[in-house]
């Protein structure tokens, strides 16, 4: 069927695609009635479901006061929301700038920290991904870099925090770059869809060490990986080291609108009370993103929701362990409610999808990021189907 729309990452006349009749929590009923289990938060951003009553009430209660504000608009909701996050972040003395999403919200850091340090160049990981507009294509890594022609002469790519010596190789790389002309490194705190790899606390503190040696700006992305989606709040608390800027998107309204935050540190803050801060968007800080995003800082601080959290958090990998034993089955890694399964070969997506299961399914790999109000039960049936379509693809 010829749609009258694109479908985003792929060729046209061969999209996978399904069609949907309606959701309930963390279940997607499709057209005929086929029932998915959501394994994936669609693309990361689902953490509470697909229709959490708390954060529609939230974005309902804002369309019947100011469903739409000017930029400069200062209402009660947008100081109390943006004080509560900071203070959820444990980060009260910085500022933050809001997006409409993740891809935006990496183009204003990236765009804050060329005009602050008034350098050009920024560090990046090859295997990455930071966003699909052309400054945020250029910061990635992965296969959706090259078809865009995307700037060259300002990312240099660093080596992955597993290689041997990638601290010292970095350090080189940046004296031959000339720090002088390094504006920022741009680093997932934990990768999404490219694997789930987490750089060692040792790692962190020295990439650190290196951006205070060299007065470059440490920038966070934290997209996939906000919002209790690790095992904490934000992948940072895993590493007790502080950034410059932080990314935040996806979970930061559980996808229900499109929204998005860049948080930085108090010196930027401080430089922007007597420098112009040369960013905008027409729907800044928009007030059902704000709405949206109250209702998740809502849940997230319900004591249910964590009691939840941290037993499907065990219950997750007591499954995964036991995934781990099959011989299909090459390495797993997990991060609080993030998994990555890497596999000796490819099981196609639609065979996941026909034992009820919606999941990524990459080359050699599955990523699992279910939404994090499932239920033990539901979870362990979910975990119980995925162990069996890989069982019978052996």
């Amino acid at each position: 069927m010829t749609l009258p729309y694109y479908i985003s990452w792929c060729k046209q006349n061969s999209a996978a695609t399904f069609e949907i009749e309606s959701v309930d929590g963390v279940k997607i009923q499709t057209v005929g009635g086929h029932e998915l289990i959501d394994m994936t938060s669609i693309s990361y951003q689902a953490h509470f479901g697909h229709n959490h009553p708390v954060i529609i009430k939230h974005i309902k209660g804002q369309l019947d006061t100011i469903p739409m504000s000017s930029p400069k608009g200062i209402y009660p909701h947008k100081n109390e929301a943006t004080y509560n996050l900071l203070r959820y972040m444990k980060k009260e003395h910085g500022k933050i700038f809001y997006t409409t999403g993740g891809s935006e919200t990496i183009e204003n850091a990236l765009k804050i920290a060329r005009d602050v340090t008034k350098k050009k160049i920024v560090l990046a990981r090859r295997n990455s991904y930071h966003g699909a507009t052309l400054g945020a294509l250029a910061a990635t890594g992965d296969w959706r870099n090259p078809a865009h022609l995307t700037p060259e002469g300002w990312v240099v790519r660093i080596p992955e925090p597993t290689e041997a010596d990638a601290l010292e190789k970095t350090r080189e790389i940046i004296l031959q770059t000339d720090p002088n002309k390094i504006a920022a490194i741009i680093i997932e705190t934990i990768t999404g869809g490219n694997g789930v790899y987490a750089g060692s606390e040792a790692w962190w503190k020295g990439l650190r060490a290196l951006c205070d040696e060299f007065k470059i700006f440490l920038i966070m992305d934290e997209v996939v990986c906000g919002f209790e989606r690790t095992g904490k709040s934000f992948g940072y608390m895993h590493y007790n080291v502080d950034a410059d800027i932080i990314c935040l998107a996806k979970g930061i309204t559980g996808g229900m609108i499109p929204f998005g935050a860049v948080w930085t540190s108090k010196k930027i803050a401080d430089y922007y009370e007597e420098n112009i801060l040369c960013c905008g968007l027409t729907n800044y800080a928009h007030p059902l993103g704000i709405a949206a995003m109250s209702g998740v800082l809502e849940i997230v601080q319900d004591q249910n929701f964590q009691k939840n959290l941290k037993h499907v958090e065990i219950i997750f990998k007591e499954e995964l362990e036991k995934i781990k034993k099959i011989k299909l089955v090459k390495e797993i890694r997990v991060e609080g409610m993030l998994c990555a399964i890497d596999l000796h070969k490819s099981i196609d997506a639609k065979k996941f999808m026909k034992a009820g299961l919606y999941l990524v399914a990459q080359t050699n790999r599955i990523i699992l990021a279910p939404p994090l109000i499932i239920s033990s039960e539901l979870l362990r049936s979910a975990m119980t189907k995925i162990t069996q379509v890989i069982k019978d693809n052996e």
